[in-house]
């Protein structure tokens, strides 16, 4: 029996906390210590939410909207509640359909894997779907510094969506060092887990389903505040990316050739170009934010 914590920030997640509660308890060969919900109280009643959390055996906290961080919430998380050498951060909209998913993602993370991310999957035939098939693939594997020069950035891809942490490890790095991040946290991990010579793990046998439905100027922000991380994490910089914008758009033009999907064919170069426009548009404005 593998003992380990999750950690679990919500946002208006009255549609979410039922289903997810449920899939948790199916969960075969764990034993949770701490489950830990970082919610973030928007003035709206939470009774329903911390109702269920209570009911299930787990424990909350709350904080304002405007004290919310990707990197911070889930550092307070891990270091003030979570106390197994396992903690096992999940999103509140992942839809867990296999017994063993925590397991399987867990009991990766052993001996040089201290950091493992599982496979992502999108259900209905869309752009994300075409694109995480690319992203998640079916083969699991590892990553070490000795594979940084071949991979470049996509050395660091990693998500907190579906990832473990090893929790001594995290704490000896010194995690997130303190700084405030909306995005991207997981692979800012990655990288010192990597160059501190430890080995990150993707574990496609760990699976989740996991989507979104953003709307184009939802999606031009996304890749805008993306555009500006990257200015602000100069320490990425160095490294090239191996899959182009063009390459990966030629991938999903094949799925969806393949499949005669006509939606994703008239949506997939406004889609593209929304992308491309927005991470272009993030670091010319953090750019010249320096500037000043």
């Amino acid at each position: 029996m593998l003992k380990l914590d999750f950690v679990c920030p919500l946002y208006r997640a009255e549609n979410y906390i039922e289903p997810l509660l449920a899939a948790l308890a199916r969960q075969e060969e764990i034993e949770i210590v701490n489950g830990v919900f970082a919610i973030t109280d928007t003035g709206e009643d939470l009774s329903y939410v911390t109702g269920k959390i209570t009911e299930a055996g787990y424990t909350y906290f709350t904080l304002p909207p405007e004290e919310f961080s990707h990197s911070l919430t889930r550092a307070r998380a891990l270091e003030d509640y979570c106390t197994s050498d396992l903690v096992v951060m999940m999103s509140q909209d992942i839809v867990i359909t296999s017994p063993t998913t925590l397991y399987d993602l867990a009991k990766r993370v052993e001996g040089r894997v201290v950091f493992a991310y599982g496979r992502q999957t999108v259900g209905r035939n869309s752009i994300e779907k075409y694109i995480r098939n690319k992203n998640y693939g079916e083969t699991s594997f590892t990553v070490g510094k000795e594979d940084v020069e071949r991979l470049q950035l996509s050395a660091f891809f990693a998500s907190d969506a579906f990832s473990c942490y090893h929790r001594p490890t995290y704490l000896a790095l010194g995690g997130y060092d303190g700084i405030p991040m909306m995005m991207n946290e997981d692979m800012y991990y990655a990288k010192k887990v990597i160059d501190a010579g430890y080995l990150k793990a993707y574990v496609a046998e760990a699976a989740v389903e996991h989507s979104h439905r953003y709307k184009l100027r939802q999606l031009y922000r996304r890749y805008y505040e993306t555009g500006v991380w990257f200015v602000e994490h100069p320490e990425f910089g160095t490294y090239s990316t191996t899959d182009s914008g063009v390459k990966l758009a030629l991938s999903v033009l094949g799925q969806a050739l393949r499949h005669f999907n006509v939606p994703v064919l008239f949506r997939l170069l406004p889609d593209m170009a929304a992308r491309y426009l927005g991470l272009r548009a993030g670091k010319r404005a953090a750019r010249r934010k320096e500037k000043q």
